[in-house]
């Protein structure tokens, strides 16, 4: 019988450090609304406007981080580089490390990986939030995203992958730089979200849910009146960067925001379950009430 757990149930929240690296990650990072349990470091290569109202920054540099980031922590614990002490200093008194980057350039997908290595040599909880190109990129771009893919899932014990090629599919005349919004969006949101329901005695058992799928897909939805929670889950599931099939889900985290008079976490799981049967799940509902009676869903599901 699938396991279900809620998250948050406890009143310590977890100490989360949103870690934005490179160009695509400071910009997001800009965009999340960081709850009190939770700080906001930046990483690039050099002052940046998307690091401006960031106040924890480190400067890395990139000629030498993939070096840096391939290194097994499990054979090289002690941490010698100025990169790996900033961040470790950052990561100070950290239960969890929610890494947001994008794959395939220079600093970004090497810096996601060193981020992974520095939280684990410390014991942190890591989740990664990553990009991949677009196909329009270039093979060399996509090949380097590959690359630190899998350094990443070495890295990190869990890896959110969002691909802009589906969202083009479903809107293929959005402007790139649109989509990049709509993207940075959701994972803002995302980061958000789950920093303001975890707590602290969630750490652990959420690092052994993540670890158990290689493959993390998100989705998002929404829905009002009668049928709100069949269309929350519905559009969650039709999301662009939710791929795979609904039946192979095996582990689900799944976000709850709604109305404070309106009960609907069982509801709402049903139709979770419905779709994804043998997943386990671990679920709560957001602080912040939804407004009128609409209600939002964010899953995560593993792979």
């Amino acid at each position: 019988m699938p396991d279900v757990w809620r998250l948050g149930e406890p009143t310590e929240r977890a100490r989360v450090a949103i870690v934005g690296c490179g160009g695509a990650g400071c910009n997001t990072l800009r965009h999340v609304v960081a709850p009190p349990n939770a700080e906001r470091i930046a990483v690039n290569d050099a002052p940046h406007p998307s690091m401006a109202g960031v106040p924890r920054r480190i400067l890395v540099r990139p000629d030498v981080l993939q070096g840096f980031a391939v290194m097994d922590e499990r054979i090289v614990e002690k941490m010698e580089t100025h990169e790996e002490k900033d961040l470790a200093a950052a990561f100070l008194n950290r239960d969890l490390v929610l890494a947001l980057g994008g794959l395939g350039g220079e600093l970004g997908g090497w810096g996601l990986s060193l981020v992974g290595r520095v939280a684990r040599i410390l014991g942190d909880t890591t989740l990664a939030l990553a990009t991949v190109p677009f196909t329009a990129e270039g093979r060399i771009r996509r090949e380097a995203a590959e690359a630190q893919l899998a350094l990443l899932r070495r890295k990190a014990d869990g890896v959110v992958t969002f691909a802009n090629d589906e969202l083009l599919r479903l809107a293929p005349d959005l402007p790139f730089v649109k989509s990049f919004a709509v993207l940075g969006s959701a994972m803002a949101r995302l980061a958000s979200d789950l920093s303001a329901c975890v707590a602290r005695d969630d750490v652990v058992p959420l690092r052994r849910l993540l670890a158990r799928s290689r493959d993390w897909r998100f989705g998002m939805g929404s829905g009002t009146e009668k049928h709100r929670c069949f269309l929350a889950v519905d559009e969650a599931y039709r999301s662009p960067w939710f791929t795979g099939r609904h039946e192979d889900v095996r582990q689900a985290v799944v976000l709850i925001q709604r109305p404070a008079d309106l009960p609907v976490e069982e509801e709402l799981l049903h139709e979770v379950r419905i779709r994804s049967p043998l997943a386990d799940v671990s679920w709560a509902v957001l602080p912040a009430p939804a407004s009128a009676d609409r209600v939002l869903v964010e899953i995560l599901a593993g792979l």
